[in-house]
């Protein structure tokens, strides 16, 4: 063939098509799947002029269908059509839709927890790890004991390990896990050497547990190799606590009771000037030789006061009485 040559055809259609009403069938992360309906024309509709963010992206082969391709994850775009005839006549704009790619497959792993053991006996450790972060949510931990999994857990922040053996050094760490089953590096490394077996035989245990209370019949010596008669437990050193409750079955309300004989001030003076302390009172050197009992002390140190309150109503009484025969 040498040539060709291209005649227009007299009487040619010169009536644009309706604009189409566009949709969104359905995306991933770099692709979005585009329909075309509702377009007429007078002689027909061939196919589709796509544009993307307002530049011209490819025309259809006029399936009604087109696939966007090559987007980027986790990126808004606007797509808008028009229809065109076989005449090459374009319709006005469609409507303009926006579409957000998905984020894609998740590759990042979460970040290492931090591990530490808050409890240990002769055949348990109790683990907690915390600090473990992730793109799109943690939901899996896994323990490891000296190198092998000892189990896959929940999104939970403890552990208690069990069936272990007396006297013995065991190494812990933990990872965690995202939705897409990332896994994080390894936890810090936490050494738990296990109690050793005492008391209730060789194999056995004084101590028993029940939830997270553990109990003991017997009396216990911290600091000291014994417990004085009557103690259940004695301590060599200090105790550092935020509240001790101590019971009791007597209180000095007694003190003000209408029968109580209150010891005047003649001879609560007498009674200091020949022991040199207050009646009821235990002395400087019983108290270093016994100790002191707080709830004892607490109830002696309130009857005191209760006392001394008396002294200052009555004395007060007194000082009425003068101050009316004075004025008389």
């Amino acid at each position: 063939m040498d040539a060709v040559s291209i005649t227009p055809i007299s009487g040619t259609d010169a009536q644009a098509p309706t604009a189409p009403t566009l949709a969104a069938m359905g995306n991933t992360d770099t692709a979005v799947n585009l329909s075309f309906t509702g377009a007429t024309d007078n002689v027909g509709v061939i196919g589709y002029m796509v544009y993307r963010d307002g530049s011209y992206l490819s025309n259809t082969d006029g399936s009604g269908t087109f696939q966007a391709k090559g987007l980027t994850a986790n990126i808004t775009y606007t797509f808008k059509a028009r229809a065109v005839d076989a005449d090459g006549n374009e319709s006005t704009d469609s409507n303009q839709i926006s579409v957000t790619t998905s984020s894609g497959p998740d590759t990042q792993s979460p970040t290492a927890p931090t591990l530490s053991v808050t409890a240990n006996n002769e055949t348990t450790v109790d683990l907690s790890w915390s600090g473990a972060t992730d793109d799109t949510g943690i939901t899996n931990y896994k323990v490891y004991k000296d190198g092998t999994l000892e189990v896959t857990l929940g999104n939970v922040t403890s552990y208690q390990a069990t069936g272990l053996t007396a006297s013995t050094s065991y190494d812990f760490t933990v990872t965690a896990l995202d939705t897409a089953a990332n896994e994080s590096t390894t936890s810090n490394v936490v050494s738990v050497t296990t109690d050793s077996g005492s008391g209730g035989g060789s194999t056995g245990s004084v101590w028993s547990e029940s939830g997270s209370v553990a109990s003991y019949s017997g009396s216990v010596a911290i600091g000291t190799s014994t417990v004085p008669s009557g103690y259940k437990l004695a301590v060599d050193g200090h105790i550092r606590t935020r509240e001790i409750r101590v019971d009791q079955d007597t209180w000095p309300d007694y003190v003000f009771s209408g029968d109580y004989e209150l010891m005047s001030l003649e001879k609560l003076k007498k009674y200091i000037d020949e022991h040199g302390h207050l009646p009821n009172i235990p002395s400087a050197r019983e108290v270093e030789t016994n100790g002191m009992e707080l709830g004892r002390m607490d109830r002696l140190l309130l009857e005191k006061i209760e006392e001394l309150t008396l002294q200052i109503i009555n004395l007060e009484e007194e000082m009425k009485i003068l101050k009316k025969t004075n004025e008389d």
